[in-house]
């Protein structure tokens, strides 16, 4: 009797060092506790936390002797800015993969500076506008710009220059790593996300066209994906190197003010003024307003009722539009059907 009373002591006593020692790996031996992390540029939720200290914005050609561009595809956001000569620019802002190579890579101007330092970001770009030479010699940001760096930018042979210019990854981060501008993580301020699965608001749209002055570009929702496929004249926008079209789950839409600077035509353009917003997410459209305190501030876009805008997870064409850009779309009346 008392063996198998001991027997049952003992079994029990096992059973329950077993459970504790569990408990270092499983919450209360049941499934083990997953820690996740949210990209705050993208909103993707990953058990990989984000250790890039801060982003690198690239500025890239738009004109056609350029497209098709290289590694777009990796960029978390892309900016594309009117500048002169009827042209638009990208900026495109890399932070959760970094590709082996950017371009083809061309100058700045000063909203292109604005803009790196709303994102705490590294600026990187292949010449410059008299202003936005003055304003980054005044190192208001970490910057390489091939007009004053030693490092090597080259030139590909399947692109005219100036529409060629290019430079590897390995070359840039050995140059981030030497002047010290990854020693210490920039916090960013993250986009509002919709909960997966949620149904953004706003009225349908399945298309919506860009007209700058000398350069279209459509954005078509494909509801299979829930991504935004972007065409130049209903022509494939595609990645150079992986030769699939450019897709994005947001088009958010930034509408600004521009003035001619100088004789050249180029702009000037207000990053803080605020004005009117257009998220484009989930096959719907939100009409909003947009807002900045200052230059080293986000921009913080809202609905009509003060909401900030909840985008779907993953990449965001931002596309800042001016006086002199059109911007169609049609919205969706959906027919009611009569419940019997």
């Amino acid at each position: 009797m008392r063996k198998n009373m001991s027997k049952k002591i003992i079994t029990i006593a096992l059973s329950l060092i077993m459970c504790v020692a569990a408990v270092f790996v499983l919450s209360g031996c049941g499934e083990e506790e997953v820690v996740t992390y949210t990209n705050p540029l993208t909103g993707k939720i990953t058990e990989t936390e984000v250790t890039t200290p801060r982003p690198l914005v690239v500025s890239i050609d738009n004109v056609n002797e350029a497209i098709p561009q290289s590694w777009l595809s990796k960029a978390d956001i892309v900016y594309e800015f009117p500048v002169e000569g009827e042209q638009t620019r990208l900026q495109a802002i890399y932070y959760t993969e970094f590709p082996e190579e950017f371009g083809p890579i061309r100058s700045t101007r000063p909203y292109f500076v604005d803009l790196t330092r709303e994102y705490k970001g590294i600026f990187l770009a292949h010449g410059w506008s008299p202003q936005a030479r003055d304003y980054l010699l005044s190192d208001v940001i970490p910057y390489i710009n091939a007009m004053n760096s030693s490092l090597d930018f080259y030139r590909v042979d399947d692109k005219p220059a100036p529409h060629n210019s290019y430079i590897k990854w390995e070359t840039v981060k050995a140059e981030i790593e030497a002047q010290g501008w990854w020693d210490e993580k920039k916090n960013l301020k993250s986009f509002k996300f919709l909960a997966e699965g949620a149904e953004p608001a706003g009225k349908r749209v399945d298309k919506v066209e860009f007209s700058y002055d000398g350069s279209d570009c459509e954005f078509t929702y494909d509801a299979e994906s829930n991504k935004y496929v972007r065409t130049i004249d209903g022509e494939p926008y595609i990645d150079k190197e992986t030769e699939k079209s450019i897709k994005v789950s947001n088009v958010l839409v930034q509408m600004v003010k521009s003035s001619e600077l100088d004789s050249k035509g180029r702009l000037s353009i207000d990053m803080c003024a605020g004005g009117d917003a257009l998220l484009f997410t989930g096959g719907k459209v939100l009409k909003g307003t947009w807002s900045r305190e200052d230059l080293d501030s986000r921009t913080i876009f809202v609905d009509s009722e003060g909401n900030k805008f909840r985008m779907t997870r993953g990449k965001t064409w931002v596309e800042v539009t001016d006086q002199n850009c059109d911007i169609d779309y049609e919205i969706i009346v959906e027919e009611e059907t009569e419940e019997e």
